[in-house]
């Protein structure tokens, strides 16, 4: 008997269907329940479903709270319609199973993922993100609710570099008759001073959660660290972060005022509201794209116009990729990139040349316009060759994580470019990959 392709390519651990949705695939997991892939075919869209771990939990308090966060986001069904806020398009439950239907982006990563020193957003990014966050959060608290769990891993960030704040499972809603999820509900390291102490918040709560995710956005740490869970609660209540300036020296010092105003202990000392949070980001927002659009830049835009390998990029591609990058210079001997690293960076020779080495043997030299660092297409490889300077070198390093933040146009128009010249390099003198 013939069957379709959807039972063949359906994992076994996958339902058929959840309510009136025919599952895809499974395409997540939380620490409340799985998330699954659907398509909606009356509206023609895909959706996300989170079915909610409830009937299946052994620890009876485990399943009470999974129980109160379904109610809590099935109540805000079509509630909050923003731009960026994840919409919750449907809620139900059948056969034991809780389910939660929203928007589902293909590719979309949340903050998390650049929240370590060595893989951070530009600056510029990180306030535009967290301008549209307190957007979204003053449209939410002017609506009766308070979102409770404010942390970069509940916040989503889009291929196209747009903004979504997702799982309002523990949030406070004005208007609901459902009861509270009391005690310290939340992520421990983002809580506000009266989070921590269980008083009564108000909007001003998500705002200091907001400014702890902006702060660790800026420098790869979170603003609190202990070795338990005591000591960081102390922390969070009585002590101040370490100014950010301790951690990297590039930033304004409007910024830094910023986040300190959101982090005050006191809720009343802190920005009045998403809204004023939002304009404070605006002027800051201003300034550092007039730095980037500074003589510096200009001249370095200049320079890979010249180059073979842009010559094929509109001028606002090449500044995309150059808001994508460092330039570095290295001397004479010095490594680029070792062999056996891993390393999530492209490499373009803006001026000089390098020798290309591998298991101690010298394969080639790569001047001018060449690129290298192919491994970056592939997560968690290890370079194959070395890179070193033979005399003084321009590289532009380019992220490849930043460079799923341009447009799909440059980023399609980097990869055939990139990968054309690897191509014809290897054809030319069969130089290993880097």
């Amino acid at each position: 008997m013939a069957r379709n392709v959807t039972e063949l390519q359906r994992p076994n651990d996958v339902p058929d269907k959840i309510g009136k949705y025919v599952i895809i695939n499974k395409i997540g997991k939380g620490s409340t329940g799985m998330v699954y892939l659907s398509h909606d075919p009356y509206y023609r869209r895909d959706v996300a479903i989170k079915v909610y771990n409830i009937e299946e939990d052994a620890d009876a308090d485990r399943a009470r709270v999974s129980r109160k966060m379904f109610f809590n986001e099935a109540h805000m069904v079509g509630m909050l319609q923003h731009p960026n806020i994840m919409p919750i398009y449907d809620a139900g439950e059948e056969d034991g199973k809780y389910y939660v239907v929203t928007e589902h982006i293909q590719g979309a990563r949340t903050l998390a993922a650049y929240c370590r020193p060595d893989n951070l957003l530009r600056v510029d990014d990180v306030v535009e993100t967290i301008y549209k966050c307190a957007k979204a959060l003053h449209y939410a608290h002017g609506r009766g609710v308070i979102h409770r769990d404010i942390k970069p891993s509940n916040v989503m960030l889009t291929i196209d570099n747009d903004v979504r704040i997702i799982d309002f499972g523990i949030a406070i809603c004005a208007d609901a008759d459902i009861s509270r999820i009391e005690g310290i509900a939340g992520s421990p390291s983002y809580m506000s001073p009266e989070q921590v102490q269980s008083e009564d918040l108000t909007h001003s709560s998500d705002i200091y959660s907001l400014g702890a995710v902006l702060y660790e956005l800026l420098t790869g740490f979170r603003p609190f660290r202990a070795d338990n869970l005591s000591k960081l609660l102390h922390q969070i209540v009585y002590a101040t972060p370490p100014p950010i300036h301790t951690y990297r020296d590039d930033l304004p010092e409007e910024l830094e005022h910023v986040v300190a105003m959101t982090m005050q202990k006191e809720p009343g000392k802190r920005c009045a509201n998403g809204n004023a949070l939002a304009a404070d980001l605006t002027r800051v927002h201003q300034d550092l794209r007039t730095k980037y659009d500074s003589l510096d830049n200009q001249e370095h835009f200049d320079l890979l116009r010249t180059l073979t390998f842009f010559h094929e990029f509109s001028h606002a591609e090449i500044w995309e990729v150059l808001r994508a990058s460092d330039w570095h210079e290295y001397q004479d001997g010095e490594d680029i990139v070792r062999e056996g690293e891993m390393d999530d960076r492209f490499y373009i020779i803006v001026s000089g040349e390098a020798n290309v080495e591998a298991n101690g043997k010298k394969l080639g030299v790569l001047s001018n316009g060449d690129c290298f660092g192919e491994t970056s297409y592939v997560r968690g490889a290890k370079r194959t060759a070395s890179i070193t300077a033979n005399g003084a070198i321009q590289i532009l390093r380019v992220s490849s994580t930043l460079m799923e933040q341009v447009s799909q146009a440059c980023q399609l128009r980097f990869n055939k470019v990139f990968l054309r010249s690897l191509i014809t390099r290897l054809q030319g003198d069969g130089s290993a990959h880097t």
